[in-house]
């Protein structure tokens, strides 16, 4: 159960009739990787982000395209208003010498609840949002006593405008706490039995792998600590254990539920055929992407790649599409997609150029008519990426 001179494994060993679906794997200081417990299942992988729902408020806000849109729909009685995704830069203002701002932070999920005028500034406003902070304030100072918040259009997207500060944000945010994750039918090396024997051990930083029947460790590779706080006979019998780390997954939410099919799905092995992905919801979708290996796209210029759109009726769905056109199944196109919502990138062009034939494109020209996620809300999602791909070196053909 060692790790390769290269300092990394390529298959996780296990000789028993029960099915190897996880490793608890940690990297030494020299970059060599060692398996501490190898196990048949695993309990608390997924959990329901509407737990981690918070409710923020922008204080003083001068909202400007889509986001200002969105509050005026609000003030209107059209509440909720979905919105999608935020970013947060927040400067201080009594530091005259600051480079960079002061606190960054990311909201996914965001639903304008609430748009009333500013008390302090009737000509401002005061925005309510439910959220899922993804990406929490990078420093644990206390909040600037006079801070301007710059909103952007998702992480590193474009400017919609800036508020004063953000009720909520700062200071005992509540939290609900990790779920536990309980190793099911686990193998645990000498250095794992060690840990469960040491009542002073614990703490040490591990990924958790999915493998796939093979035993080869899939991409998706989950970060988690190894405070064990309880083992117990396997439910599984023989001489495995159950083994409970009290803490659970970090590093970013839990998968949510509508993953875990994707996850069985990469169990069986890499996909051999293209749309194997579509089964599964926009959730599912956005995990199945977690999965596939980065592609740059064709190497030779010409290349004419199809794209099969018969089921890109969502953004996930049509990221999939697009990665199987250019390399394969299993393989998602190497693109800054934040570059529609106006990173400062703005995208990076193809290696090559090529011609991408999409095939039932008005598939996702209907299904995607309703979303927009330009800075100014004017574009459909379709109606963007056409042009992006284009200038990216792409020349679409739409059948």
């Amino acid at each position: 159960m060692g790790g390769c001179e290269d300092g990394s494994l390529h298959e996780v060993v296990w000789e028993r009739d029960l099915p190897l679906r996880f490793a608890l794997v940690r990297s030494e200081w020299d970059g060599e990787q060692t398996v501490w417990a190898r196990c048949a299942d695993a309990d608390g992988l997924f959990v329901d982000r509407s737990v981690f729902r918070e409710r923020l408020t922008l204080l003083a806000c001068a909202p400007t395209g889509r986001l200002l849109k969105a509050a005026e729909r609000c003030a209107r009685g059209a509440s909720p208003v979905p919105f999608g995704a935020l970013g947060l830069d927040v400067n201080d203002l009594d530091d005259e010498d600051a480079y960079a701002p002061y606190d960054s932070c990311e909201l996914d999920d965001d639903v304008v609840i609430g748009s009333r005028p500013c008390a302090q500034d009737p000509a401002l406003l005061d925005l309510v949002v439910e959220c899922v902070v993804t990406a929490e304030p990078l420093s644990h100072h206390e909040e600037p006593a006079r801070a301007d918040v710059t909103l952007r259009n998702g992480a590193g997207g474009g400017v919609l405008g800036s508020c004063r500060r953000v009720a909520g944000l700062y200071g005992r945010r509540p939290e609900p706490a990790r779920r536990p994750v309980r190793l099911i039918g686990c193998e645990p090396s000498p250095r794992m039995v060690h840990r469960m024997t040491d009542p002073g051990g614990g703490g040490d930083h591990m990924e958790f792998w999915l493998l796939d029947r093979a035993g080869r460790p899939t991409v998706v590779q989950e970060h988690i600590t190894a405070d064990v706080d309880e083992c117990r006979p396997s439910v599984l019998g023989g001489a495995l254990i159950d083994v409970t780390l009290k803490h659970g997954l970090f590093g970013r939410l839990p998968s949510p539920p509508a993953a875990r099919p994707v996850w069985e799905a990469w169990h069986e092995g890499p996909p051999r055929e293209r749309n194997a992905w579509a089964r599964f919801t926009t959730e599912g979708r956005g995990e199945w992407l977690r999965f596939t290996e980065v592609s740059r796209g064709p190497e030779e210029p010409g290349t004419v790649c199809e794209l099969d759109g018969r089921y890109a009726t969502d953004v996930p769905g049509l990221h999939c599409a697009i990665g199987e056109a250019v390399h394969g199944p299993g393989y998602r196109w190497h693109q800054c997609w934040n570059a529609l919502r106006g990173c400062s990138c703005r995208g990076e062009a193809s290696r090559v150029p090529f011609t991408l034939v999409w095939r039932d494109a008005d598939v996702a020209r209907q299904a995607l008519a309703g979303v927009s996620v330009d800075t100014d809300g004017d574009v459909g999602y379709f109606d963007a990426v056409v042009p992006f791909l284009e200038r990216m070196g792409v020349t679409v053909v739409l059948r």
